[in-house]
């Protein structure tokens, strides 16, 4: 027997009827008797009481109706289930993205594509950059975000967009305006920096950035971590210069002056990829940030 021959005996047990359930299933009462006939020899045991009046389940009957309306409920679940991930509505996406958007950039874009695709799940993480292209490789992460341009084969990375760099510093600093930014003011100044060991894409635009103002940073503590640096920047231990989307952070007691400067933000997957819900949020993305290079 196949599944549809169960799908029919199921019908008939519900409707009794072989008439109407012949009708309903789209097939002759003639087929669907041979069904059932063949059915009962097959399984070696009577189904239905049959008279020229009634239709009724046999005790054999009521327990094979009870047993495959139960497989019956659970493979058509499965099926559905199938076909929600071939089309990429369901999944699971693990994201990296650096703490600069994590007020503004990843609440957008999660809130779209959970929109869209209610039923995908996301896991976000913050890595250092390093060990997000291993990670991509490794297939440990799905998509990222990053502040710089991958180079490895195998991995796609397009440009979003290019935000403003602001000079976070404590609400004491006599700083306050982007006129007050110089190369005399910054020289009497103590910052919070990047991390030089791990010579990121960033340890080196603010490097750029001290040597367009004629300055060598003085420097007691390092993070690759905004959060951390903010925290010591509300605390009056350094001033740190960061990506402007730091902004929506909220710190207390840190004011955030724009520079004359742009940080890039690119999103990076494999190149290769072939998994529809990564696709289709690779394709939400695209619509809210339209892609502005791409390698």
């Amino acid at each position: 027997m196949d599944i549809q021959q169960i799908r029919n005996f199921i019908a008939l047990s519900k409707e009794l009827h072989f008439w109407r359930t012949a009708s309903m299933m789209n097939i002759t009462q003639s087929a669907l008797s041979r069904q059932i006939q063949a059915m009962e020899e097959e399984l070696g045991v009577s189904l239905f009481e049959r008279n020229k009046r009634n239709v009724s389940l046999t005790p054999s009957g009521i327990f094979l109706k009870e047993k495959w309306s139960v497989i019956l409920e659970d493979l058509d679940h499965v099926h559905t289930c199938a076909s929600k991930i071939s089309k990429g509505e369901t999944g699971h996406i693990r994201i990296a993205h650096p703490d600069s958007i994590s007020s503004s950039i990843i609440p957008h874009f999660m809130g779209t594509l959970g929109e869209r695709h209610p039923e995908i799940t996301v896991e976000l993480v913050q890595l250092l950059y390093k060990n997000i292209e291993e990670s991509l490789q490794d297939h440990k992460l799905d998509m990222a975000f990053t502040r710089q341009l991958s180079k490895l084969p195998g991995i796609c990375s397009h440009m979003i967009s290019r935000q403003p760099v602001a000079l976070f510093v404590p609400e004491s600093s006599d700083l306050s305006r982007p006129e007050d930014i110089t190369g005399a003011a910054l020289k009497e100044q103590t910052f919070i920096l990047p991390v030089a060991e791990r010579q990121s894409r960033f340890y080196f635009f603010v490097q750029e950035i001290m040597e367009s103002y004629g300055v060598v940073p003085r420097a007691c503590y390092f993070s690759d971590f905004g959060s951390s640096l903010l925290g010591l920047v509300s605390r009056g231990l350094g001033m740190a210069i960061l990506p402007g989307g730091f902004v929506h952070h909220g710190f207390p007691g840190v004011r955030a002056i724009e520079m004359p400067f742009h940080s890039e933000l690119y999103i990076c997957w494999r190149a290769d990829e072939k998994s529809p819900s990564i696709m289709n949020a690779t394709k939400v993305l695209s619509e809210l940030f339209p892609v502005t290079d791409a390698h």
